[in-house]
């Protein structure tokens, strides 16, 4: 509509306001210049405009704006892993970069890069005139140095073309351009672009596909590289497809846990233009063009199947989480500061990590022949599994998700007058509040599901509906009511689906966690004189960082806690009486026909114990595995065979309050020992029926203290130095040591535990080359399974369990097994030799003491005294007293608290809370 301010008239002239203008020629010209020149008014108003409002930026701290990965390396200085936000980056200075790089992404994506000033006027005009006539939409013909700008401070609007965004971006280029040098600019784009397969930057993308650094680059590579940017997500070289998906053409390069990786030649057409416009430049000769278009993508590809890899992830999330500590307590940074500085700052984090010892417990942890099956399942009429109060522990996956569905009952969810709808509470679905992003939210969650395939449980720790935040309420009965403005919308219809009466949600609206494979496992390993964690993993068959970690995650220990709890601590506890000039005071409790007979004035390696029925609280308790009693065995017999009477009776001769100091000496800190339900009784202490239980990592460093003369790490370390980029160091990592025990008792525990190895119930953990020590150790109802034991370099803690209570077919002879085959495939735990014996211990009568504290029992130990004795007691078996000393059927090698163990405080039995 014209406006009455502009009329025609007859047609040959224009009438403005009360003025009549002719329609000249010469008029024309003027109209149409005045009108040009107000739309170039109005777009240099609305430039500036766009220009003021943008955010500002420094382009001399262009590199503070970059994230740059942390890089984390074994203890032999080899990069095993990096550690990054959202962007996977490695900077490189430009000098370092190849010519053929730089000319590489130059002839390609701008070849006047370096003669233009950022950016070429007649195309931005080009681009904004588009912009007009296309409604909104900018075409993109970016120089180098835009594509830096978009890189760097418009990456919240990288999928925006509109004139704002192109004028903003046209802006910063200018700013680079005048305040950053043409090889500045050059280096700063080159590590900012992603190239796909989770690499930005070349040096990323030259480790992750071809598993060299950038310098080493051939043509070819280089050219394969620049050939990605335009398009990363359909030009990747590598693409890792879920362990489900088909790949389809591709060439497979591997198959792993995580995924199937395969190669992915869509870009040859791009790598070979970009040699050809290489070659037209004069970069390079017809002979190196024949040659690099002559070379295979299969030939060029070296992939670092580790960049995208949780192989390694247990260890090196756990020294992310030790670096992020103590950048907070060292540097006085708050949590989120030093989380950047791992994260984004490009720290090098020099861990402790023997790579050897890792791969290979991974690669054991994958064999399930090396774990038991598992038993004794209940279910209910629905197919749930049943714990052993016969309450649910897991709910069946195809009574929730069927055909890729979750469908409601109608007793679930009901519609709304208002069209919204109600998903009720104290269904199938369990409903949380929670916080995100600061902001109140409703979870609607699945609860822990299992699966069966391929003869295999898979445990799955449920799932939850995606429905977006905003969209949610909670009513006065718990359910949770979604909005009918999201039902009624376009994604809720997506969203909610109704078939025969009933809704039902399809895979894109609710989210599944991980399937776990069942039963699980843990391990850690320790150097012994070090306190170095060489090995740490916390599950098996796993995929994905920040995992849920089983090796800093308690589980009760079984009989494996006698050597810190009874055994340690009772020659311990005689040691420091006979230093203070006194003899033990032996208490009749009345639990056994014993009394205290047979114990000498100390308890010592020569004590001897009747196994015999005991009590507690008049009842019999606790059981041994063989379901028999074996008569008087000495200290070492008893602790060999894991006899569980004997384990009780020395425990209470110790007394609670003096076991729990020492199991606190030994670094167990999970210890409960307060409020009701706790454990400072036998059931926790001498048998290992904790109210919680110990973790890996714990009970690994703890029995390094018999190897170690009695000392151990006060805390282990995973690290040892962390610098920046630049090679200052920001943090180093000692280990300060604690005395746990005498060093006459650490070598004589050392020599008796050895004797568990060569003739006890642990002798499927023996190690070729040394005479390796530990202990066995099975809880309840066969929950879980474990070995804690050394050689004289390494110790190492196993668990193998299910995460949820359900027994396992065999006992701790599985874990002696697997914790023996590992630890044979490992140079480094047989290099060095165990400590000698120390001058206070003396040998007598068959048995080691220390000085001070031999005393005759009463009865003979029954070893033989003569010849020079080792303390390696390989002939230990042959010197019990009919009591299975020759016990090499490890499946009943089992320390279990066998069910009666009740709790000496509340008559609890010890088996793990649900």
């Amino acid at each position: 509509m014209r406006s009455d301010k502009y009329k025609a008239t007859s047609g040959k002239s224009l009438k403005i306001g009360k003025r009549e203008l002719a329609l000249t020629p010469k008029n024309i010209i003027k109209i149409i210049l005045l009108v040009i020149l107000a739309l170039i008014v109005a777009m240099v108003i609305y430039a500036v405009v766009c220009i003021a409002t943008a955010p500002k930026i420094d382009t001399s701290k262009i590199y503070e704006t970059l994230s740059e990965a942390s890089v984390i390396y074994d203890q032999d200085g080899k990069k095993v892993d990096t550690v990054y936000s959202d962007q996977n980056r490695v900077n490189v200075k430009y000098d370092d970069l190849p010519e053929n790089l730089v000319n590489a992404f130059v002839a390609l994506e701008d070849k006047t890069f370096w003669k233009h000033h950022g950016f070429n006027f007649i195309r931005v005009m080009g681009a904004i005139k588009s912009s007009i006539t296309s409604g909104g939409q900018v075409s993109g013909t970016s120089t180098i140095t835009q594509q830096l700008a978009r890189n760097v401070y418009l990456t919240s609007s990288m999928s925006q073309h509109t004139m704002k965004r192109k004028i903003i971006e046209a802006w910063y280029t200018v700013k680079l351009e005048r305040n950053l040098s043409k090889k500045q600019i050059m280096e700063a784009y080159l590590n900012t672009i992603y190239l796909g397969f989770g690499s930005y930057g070349v040096e990323a993308a030259s480790e992750a596909y071809f598993g060299k650094h950038v310098q080493k680059l051939t043509l070819a590579q280089c050219a394969a590289l620049a050939a990605i940017p335009q398009s990363p997500s359909n030009y990747a070289l590598v693409e890792l497809l879920d362990p489900d998906a088909t790949p389809g053409s591709g060439t497979v390069l591997k198959r792993s846990n995580e995924g199937t990786y395969v190669m992915n030649d869509t870009s040859k057409d791009r790598r070979d233009t970009c040699l050809a416009l290489m070659k037209e430049q004069g970069y390079i000769t017809s002979a190196q063009y024949k040659k690099a278009t002559g070379t295979s993508l299969k030939k060029m590809l070296n992939v670092n199947f580790n960049a995208n890899s949780s192989g390694i992830a247990y260890f090196t999330d756990y020294v992310v989480e030790q670096v992020i500590s103590d950048l907070q307590d060292k540097q006085d940074l708050s949590y989120d500061e030093a989380w950047d500085k791992v994260y984004k700052g490009g720290l090098k984090i020099y861990s402790t990590l023997d790579l050897k010892a890792q791969k290979t417990i991974q690669k054991e942890f994958r064999n399930d022949a090396n774990f038991p099956s598992i038993t004794n399942i209940s279910y209910d009429g629905n197919g749930n599994i049943l714990n052993k109060n016969g309450a649910v522990a897991m709910y069946k996956y195809s009574n929730y998700i069927s055909n890729g569905r979750f469908t409601f009952k109608s007793s679930e969810i009901t519609k709304n007058s208002d069209n919204s709808l109600t998903i009720k509470a104290n269904k199938r679905l369990n409903i949380y509040k929670t916080t995100a992003n600061g902001q109140t939210d409703y979870s609607i969650e699945f609860p822990t599901m299992y699966q069966w395939a391929n003869g295999k449980l898979y445990s799955i720790s449920g799932g939850y509906i995606n429905i977006p935040q905003q969209y949610k309420t909670l009513d006065s009965k718990g359910n949770v009511i979604v909005s009918a403005k999201f039902v009624t919308s376009k994604a809720g219809k997506k969203f909610f689906h109704k078939k025969n009466g009933r809704y039902y949600i399809t895979k894109d609206g609710y989210t599944v966690n991980q399937k776990v494979v069942q039963p699980q496992a843990a391990m850690t390993i320790i150097e012994n004189s070090t306190g170095e964690i060489k090995a740490m993993v916390g599950g098996r068959k796993t995929r994905g960082k920040m995992l849920y970690n089983r090796a800093t995650e308690p589980r009760q220990s079984g009989s494996s806690i006698k050597p810190l709890a009874v055994y340690g601590a009772a020659l311990q506890q005689s040691v420091e009486e006979m230093r203070e000039g006194k003899k033990h005071t032996f208490v009749n409790y009345n639990i056994d026909s014993q009394g205290t007979s047979g114990w000498g004035d100390y308890i010592t390696a020569g004590s001897t114990v009747v196994d015999e029925r005991t009590t507690n609280n008049g009842t019999t308790w606790p059981a041994n595995a063989s379901g028999s009693y074996s008569g008087r065995q000495t200290f070492r017999s008893a602790l060999r065979n894991s006899i569980n009477t004997c384990a009780y009776k020395i425990f209470m001769q110790v007394g609670v309050d003096y076991s729990v100091k020492m199991v606190k000496k030994f670094g167990i800190t999970t210890l409960v020992t307060t409020g009701s339900t706790n454990d400072l009784n036998a059931a926790a202490l001498a048998l290992g029926g904790q109210t919680k239980g110990v973790t890996t990592l714990e009970m690994a460093n703890a029995f390094t203290t018999f190897p170690n003369n009695g000392t151990r790490a006060k805390t282990p370390i995973c690290y040892t130095k962390v610098t920046d980029g630049d090679g200052n160091t920001l943090i180093t990592k000692t280990v300060s040591k604690v005395r746990v025990l005498d060093k006459g008792v650490a070598w004589i525990m050392t020599n008796l535990l050895k004797g568990v190895v060569s003739g006890g119930t642990g002798t499927a953990a023996a190690v070729t080359g040394t005479q390796a020590g530990g202990k066995t150790g099975t809880t309840s109802n066969q929950y879980d399974i474990w070995f804690d034991g050394f050689t004289q370099n390494y110790t190492a803690a196993l668990w193998i369990g299910n995460d949820i209570n359900i027994s396992l077919t065999s006992m701790s002879g599985y874990a002696a097994s697997l914790w023996g085959k590992i630890m044979n495939q490992l140079p480094e735990a047989v290099k060095g030799s165990y400590k000698g014996m120390p001058g206070d211990v003396q040998y007598v009568n068959g048995e080691y003491y220390v000085k001070g504290t031999y005393s005759y029992s009463g009865y003979s130990t029954g070893r033989s005294t003569t010849g020079n004795n080792t303390g390696d007691d390989n002939d230990d078996n042959k010197k019990t007293q009919n009591n299975n000393g020759n016990n090499n059927n490890n499946n009943n090698n089992t320390t279990a608290d066998n069910g009666n163990n009740n709790n000496t405080n509340n008559g609890n039995n010890t088996d793990d809370d649900e």
